[in-house]
């Protein structure tokens, strides 16, 4: 009897330690995503407003509009990478790759995206792969199994 007791009183630790250590990562997540945003911010505060309207002409993009650009692929490309280690929720990953491919489809972004790439060195593989998938399931490179994303933080209660 005594030995049941004990059995389920360490049964409840374990899984009481399992959530506060998820509650953990969670919030680490949140910071670590937050960290992101606010380096879109800036990035999108450096583009002019032209760059920035949808229905801009399919003109030249100026050299200080092409340079926030640049740093904008680089991001959402850091993004994808931190996401395949597992850093991203599932729920943020979701919002960024949408926004992602409505970004990239403006004519300043799709202009840049183009010569970057046709450069001969071409660091962009995560980026170039969810371009590719966004009429359809969107590419995503965190490939962790959903068990491991839920117990790390980044799938919530449902499985997203």
């Amino acid at each position: 009897m005594v030995a049941y007791i004990a059995l389920i009183i360490t049964g409840v630790g374990v899984i009481g330690a399992l959530i506060a250590l998820r509650q953990n990562y969670r919030q680490r997540l949140r910071q670590f995503e937050e960290m992101y945003v606010q380096r879109y911010w800036a990035i999108s505060d450096r583009l002019s407003l032209a760059t920035m309207s949808s229905n801009a002409p399919g003109g030249q993009v100026d050299e200080s509009d092409e340079k926030a650009i640049r740093a904008y692929i680089r991001l959402c490309e850091d993004e994808m990478e931190v996401r395949a280690e597992g850093w991203i929720s599932d729920t943020t990953y979701a919002i960024w790759a949408r926004a992602i491919c409505i970004q990239m489809k403006m004519p300043g972004f799709a202009q840049v995206w183009q010569r970057v790439r046709e450069e001969s060195i071409f660091p962009y593989t995560h980026l170039e792969r969810l371009l590719y998938s966004c009429e359809g399931k969107l590419y995503d490179p965190c490939q962790m199994p959903l068990w491991h994303r839920w117990l790390h933080g980044l799938a919530g209660t449902h499985g997203v």
